[in-house]
C-alpha cells in the first residue's frame, strides 16, 4: 500500500543504462579482499571454506577475483549461448543493481551526501562533518543492496516457481555485508554471490542457479531490513515512491510487498458433502464463507461485520484423520466458485511451510510478508493455518525456537493490535491436532472454536465406506452386491443442517466437564438461567475455578452469540441472481441483512442462545487446557506399563538361566 501523500517517481530504462557498463564489468570479474573476521568459526553451521581462494589461504588484505559470467557459461555448458533461465537470472541481477545504484544516487543528492563527497574529495571536509558523512554513506550503501535484492527476488520469484520450490540447496547465508560506501557494498555482494556459484559445488544447472540466486538475495535483503532501524537520514529515501517504467515493480522505502505477484496456492477441489460427520464444523465454516462473500468491494467493508456475524479468527481441532484438511479444501472450493460468479477476486493464502526461519529476524519478516496480502482490501482472502501447533506453539514450553516466538509476535500484532484493521474480507482459520500446545495468547484471540471428531455414528461409517466403494459400482453395477442398507439412504445423515439450533437438539446443551457442570448447577440454584444475575455469578465462579478465563474469553462468547443471531441462510435467489443482493450498494445490502436478522430472531430465544454458547465455549476451552495434562498422564502410564512388562520379561529370562 502506498504511503499517503507520496507521489510515484518514475524510473526509466534510460536512467538505468547509465550504470549498465559498471555492473556488467563486475559480473565479468569482481575483486574483493575477504574480511577474515567475517569467516565463520568451526562451530557454526556454515562451512565457508569454499569462499576463500581454492588451493591457498588468503592473507589479510589479499585480493581474490571471481566471475559470475564464467560460472553462467559453465552452467549453460555453451560458450556462445546461455540457457534462457541463466540469461533471465543475469539480466535480473544487472537491472537490480542498476536500479539500486540509481536510487542511491538520488538519495545522495537529496540528503546532501553528494556535497559531502565533493568536500571529502578535495580535502575540505571538516572533522565535525565526518560522522554525518559516514552515516549517510552507510544508508546509501544499504539502499543499493536493498533495492537490488528486492528487484532480483521480485523478478525471479515466479520464474519456474513450481520447479525451484521443490529444490533443496544447502545455503549458509551471506558471510559479509559491507556498508562503508555503495561501490564497495556492490563489489562485496557480487563477490560472495560469485563464490557460491563457483566454489560451493551445489550449482550445476540453471535451475540450481535460479534457486541459489533467490536464496542469496532474499537473505541479503533480510540483512538490510534488520539494519534499517539504525540507518540515519533514511527519510530522504523512504519519503518517496519509485516505479520502474513498463513494469509493476515499485519501491516504497524499506518495505517489501509482492502484492502484484501474489498468486493463490492451488488446492484440490472438494465438496462439503464429501466430508463425513463433523456437522457443526461444516455448518460453521459454510456460514462464515457465505458471510465473507457479503463484502462490498466498493465500500471496502462487510455488512456482516457490522452485524457481528463475522469473526476474524476461527479454529477447528481434532485428532488426525478427522477431515480438517478436507474442510480447508472444501471452504476454498466454495469461495472460489462463488467469487467467480460474484466477480470478486479470491485469494487462497495458507500459511507456508517454511514460515519459520533459522536466521534471526527471518521468521518475523516472512510472517509480515504472509500478512501483507491480507491487508489488500481488493480481495476475498481465506488464510488457513494447518497443523497450527507447529508454528504457534506455546512460548513457555521448553525448546521453543526463537523463530516461533517471532512469528507469534507478528501474528498477535496483526490480528488484534493497533493497526490490525479488519474490513471483513479475510478469514484466518487455525486447524490443529493438539490445541493445548498452541500459545495461550493466540488461543485467546480465537473467537469461534469447533471440535472435529470425525465419524462416530453407524451412518457415518456406512457413508464413508459408500464414498469409497461407489467408484467400483460406477465402473460395473454388478461389482458390489446388494449395495443398499436397510432403512437408510446413503449420505442422508450428512445433509446440510439449516442452523446451529438444529445441532443443539431443541435447545439443551450437555456440559461435558464435571467441574463446569457443578458450577453451572450451583449458579442455577441462585438465579434463573439466562438472567444477567445468573451470568454474573456463573462467570465469577468459573474464574475462581479456571484462572485462564478472562474478559477476552467473555468477548469471544459474545462473538459466538452474535454469530448465532446471524445464523440464517441467504435466500437462494440471491445466489442465482446476484443482482438481487450482491451487486446492490452497501447500505441496501445492510438493510436487507438486518431484515433477515429480525426474522431470524423471531424463532430464537436470545437467553437460550446466550447460555448455549457460553457453556459450549467454556467446555471447549477447558478441554483444550486440560488435554495437555491428560496426554502427559497417558504417556507416563504407558511408560510405567512398558517398564513393568520389561521387568516381567527380564524376570522370565533370569529364571530360565
Amino acid at each position: 500500500m502506498e504511503k499517503s501523500g507520496a507521489s510515484q517517481i518514475p524510473v526509466t530504462e534510460e536512467q538505468l543504462n547509465a550504470y549498465k557498463e559498471e555492473i556488467t564489468a563486475l559480473l565479468k570479474m569482481v575483486s574483493w579482499s575477504p574480511d577474515q573476521r567475517s569467516r565463520p568459526s568451526s562451530n557454526t553451521q556454515l562451512d565457508a571454506s569454499f569462499l576463500l581462494h581454492v588451493g591457498k589461504a588468503l592473507n589479510v588484505g589479499e585480493t581474490d577475483e571471481l566471475s559470475v559470467l564464467k560460472s553462467a557459461v559453465r552452467i549453460s555448458d555453451d560458450r556462445t549461448i546461455l540457457t534462457n533461465t541463466t540469461n533471465v537470472v543475469l539480466n535480473a541481477i544487472r537491472k537490480g543493481f542498476c536500479m539500486g545504484k540509481h536510487l542511491s544516487v538520488l538519495f545522495e543528492r537529496s540528503s546532501g551526501l553528494e556535497l559531502l563527497q565533493q568536500k571529502n574529495n578535495d580535502g575540505s571536509l571538516h572533522q565535525s562533518e565526518m560522522p554525518a558523512f559516514h552515516d549517510k554513506l552507510q544508508t546509501s550503501s544499504s539502499i543499493v543492496l536493498f533495492v537490488a535484492s528486492y528487484y532480483i527476488t521480485h523478478a525471479l520469484n515466479n520464474v519456474r516457481s513450481d520447479e525451484h520450490s521443490s529444490i533443496n540447496i544447502d545455503f549458509g547465508g551471506v558471510p559479509e555485508v559491507k556498508l562503508s560506501r555503495p561501490s564497495q557494498a556492490v563489489q562485496c555482494a557480487i563477490y560472495y554471490y560469485a563464490a557460491y556459484l563457483e566454489r560451493s559445488g551445489v550449482v550445476k544447472s540453471d535451475l540450481e542457479l535460479l534457486k541459489i540466486t533467490l536464496l542469496y538475495f532474499e537473505r541479503l535483503m533480510e540483512e538490510i531490513l534488520m539494519r534499517k532501524g539504525s540507518l540515519k537520514d533514511a527519510e530522504f529515501f523512504t519519503a518517496q515512491n519509485y516505479k520502474l517504467e513498463h513494469s509493476d515493480f515499485t519501491v516504497q522505502g524499506f518495505e517489501v510487498a509482492y502484492n502484484a505477484q501474489v498468486k493463490g496456492v492451488e488446492f484440490n477441489a472438494t465438496r462439503m458433502e464429501d466430508i463425513v460427520a463433523n456437522e457443526q464444523a461444516k455448518h460453521m465454516f459454510r456460514r462464515f464463507a457465505e458471510r465473507l462473500l457479503c463484502y462490498d468491494l466498493n465500500e471496502q467493508k462487510n455488512p456482516m461485520l457490522v452485524l457481528g456475524g463475522m469473526p476474524s479468527i476461527t479454529m477447528a481441532d481434532g485428532k488426525p484423520g478427522t477431515g480438517k484438511s478436507m474442510l480447508i479444501a472444501a471452504v476454498a472450493t466454495m469461495l472460489q466458485e462463488r467469487c467467480e460468479v460474484l466477480k470478486l477476486p479470491f485469494l487462497f493464502w495458507p500459511l507456508p511451510e517454511n514460515i519459520i526461519s533459522t536466521f534471526q529476524g527471518g521468521s518475523a519478516e516472512r510472517a509480515i510478508e504472509w500478512f501483507r496480502p491480507m491487508q489488500d482490501t481488493g480481495k476475498i482472502v481465506f488464510a488457513p493455518i494447518d497443523d497450527a501447533e507447529n508454528n504457534l506453539e506455546e512460548r513457555t514450553r521448553q525448546g521453543v525456537s526463537a523463530g516461533v516466538r517471532e512469528f507469534i509476535g507478528v501474528f498477535l500484532r496483526n490480528t488484534e493490535g493497533a493497526y490490525a484493521v479488519n474490513h471483513g474480507n479475510r478469514m484466518i482459520s487455525l486447524f490443529t491436532n493438539i490445541p493445548d500446545q498452541i500459545d495461550k495468547a493466540v488461543l485467546s484471540r480465537i473467537q469461534v472454536r469447533v471440535s472435529m471428531e470425525g465419524a462416530k455414528r453407524f451412518e457415518d461409517f456406512v457413508d464413508q465406506d459408500h464414498l469409497w466403494w461407489k467408484k467400483y459400482r460406477e465402473l460395473d453395477p454388478k461389482f458390489i452386491k446388494d449395495p443398499g442398507v436397510k432403512d437408510y439412504e446413503f449420505m442422508s445423515a450428512q445433509r446440510q443442517v439449516a442452523s446451529m439450533s438444529d445441532l443443539h437438539k431443541g435447545g439443551s446443551t450437555e456440559v461435558q466437564n464435571a467441574d463446569l457442570r457443578t458450577i453451572y448447577e450451583a449458579s442455577l440454584k441462585q438465579h434463573d438461567a439466562g438472567t444477567h444475575e445468573f451470568f454474573g455469578v456463573f462467570y465469577t465462579a468459573v474464574l475462581e475455578r479456571f484462572p485462564f478465563f478472562s474478559s477476552r474469553d467473555l468477548r469471544n462468547i459474545q462473538k459466538a452469540v452474535d454469530a448465532r443471531v446471524t445464523d440464517f441462510d441467504l435466500p437462494t435467489i440471491w445466489w442465482d441472481k446476484p443482482d438481487e443482493f450482491f451487486f446492490k450498494d452497501y447500505d441496501t445490502k445492510l438493510a436487507m441483512l438486518k431484515e433477515l436478522m429480525r426474522s431470524n430472531l423471531g424463532h430464537i430465544s436470545f437467553e437460550e442462545v446466550r447460555l448455549q454458547e457460553a457453556l459450549n465455549y467454556l467446555d471447549n476451552a477447558i478441554r483444550i487446557n486440560e488435554t495437555g495434562i491428560d496426554r502427559q498422564v497417558e504417556r507416563r502410564a504407558e511408560e510405567i506399563y512398558i517398564q513393568q512388562k520389561a521387568m516381567e520379561l527380564q524376570a522370565k529370562k533370569n529364571a530360565r538361566t
